[in-house]
């Protein structure tokens, strides 16, 4: 019986300390995708006050590095998803993979939230600046 019981004990350590590292990896994916859209933001604010009129505002373009970050961003979110199916053991009991299935979902939820909105702002900095080269054209 103390068997079972410090067998269990270990894999609900063991499982803690992946759901740890897990959170780590969701938490640094995050902050990198928050980092993201703070500086879209930012530029968008900075370039804003600047212009004379709305057909003089200038916007930046995404840099290679930030489309890098987010492909980055997505394949280890990938790479998260499969090492967690490939690590279940069925050792652990059915309410303890529901609960931290449950968390996983709110947290991905929140990450989904904030790259839509990230996702937004780019098609909006697209269309108005496809919006800035069709009044240049018609300029002569």
């Amino acid at each position: 019986m103390p068997d079972a019981v410090d067998e269990l004990l270990a894999g609900l350590v063991s499982n803690r300390q992946t759901m740890q590292r897990q959170a780590a990896t969701i938490d640094e994916i995050m902050e990198k995708s928050n980092n993201t859209l703070i500086h879209i933001e930012s530029q968008k604010k900075a370039l804003a006050p600047t212009a004379a009129a709305p057909g003089a505002q200038k916007l930046v373009n995404v840099k290679p590095v930030c489309k890098q970050a987010l492909v980055k961003i997505l394949e280890n979110f990938k790479q998260l998803v499969q090492q967690n199916s490939e690590k279940r053991d069925d050792k652990h009991s059915v309410l303890d993979g529901v609960l931290a299935c449950r968390q996983r979902v709110e947290h991905l939820a929140s990450t989904v939230r904030k790259l839509v909105a990230l996702c937004d702002t780019v098609h909006q900095l697209k269309t108005h600046q496809e919006d800035l080269d069709a009044e240049d054209d018609d300029l002569p």
